[in-house]
């Protein structure tokens, strides 16, 4: 009898009734997250260009660029907003920027997990965020390739 079940889970799993459609599992991109030494590799010396999810209001854009300097510190550009930042990384898989002094960004932290889907680096932040990872790999904060790399981020933002 244990065996019949076995085999009537695994055939409801396969159909899709308990866990969506199953089937299509496999044509799903792979989201693989950054760790600390990854980040450091990837972004030190490099810009990064990317949109956020959301229109910023300040600027009436999606558009960013950002770069991030060996020594910590960075320049962002959203629009005509020119900003002097601060990158680090916290624990083994955050990345956190800092904008001292700036009044435009309101003096917080922002912190983001990231994860590379093909060329593209999506970044999610706490409330993005379940113990397991993003609750919704589509419901990311901001997303960005490396300047000069090629990649090319999905379809665009509508």
């Amino acid at each position: 009898m244990k065996t019949i079940y076995s085999a009537l889970i695994r055939m409801a799993v396969l159909c899709g009734l308990f866990y969506g459609n199953a089937a299509y599992a496999d044509d799903e991109p792979e989201y693989v997250p950054l760790n600390k030494s990854q980040y450091e590799k990837l972004l030190s010396g490099h810009v990064i260009k990317g949109e956020y999810r959301f229109m910023r209001e300040r600027t009436k854009t999606f558009r960013f660029s950002e770069l991030h300097r060996a020594d910590g510190t960075t320049d962002y550009k959203e629009g005509k907003l020119r900003i002097k930042g601060i990158w680090y990384t916290v624990g083994e898989r955050k990345v956190c920027y800092k904008y001292p002094g700036s009044v435009v960004m309101g003096g917080s932290i922002s912190c983001f997990w990231v994860y590379k889907s093909e060329d593209c680096y999506y970044g999610y932040n706490i409330g993005q965020m379940s113990l397991n990872g993003p609750r919704n790999y589509n419901d990311w904060a901001a997303r960005w390739v490396l300047e000069g790399s090629g990649g090319s981020c999905a379809a665009p933002v509508s």
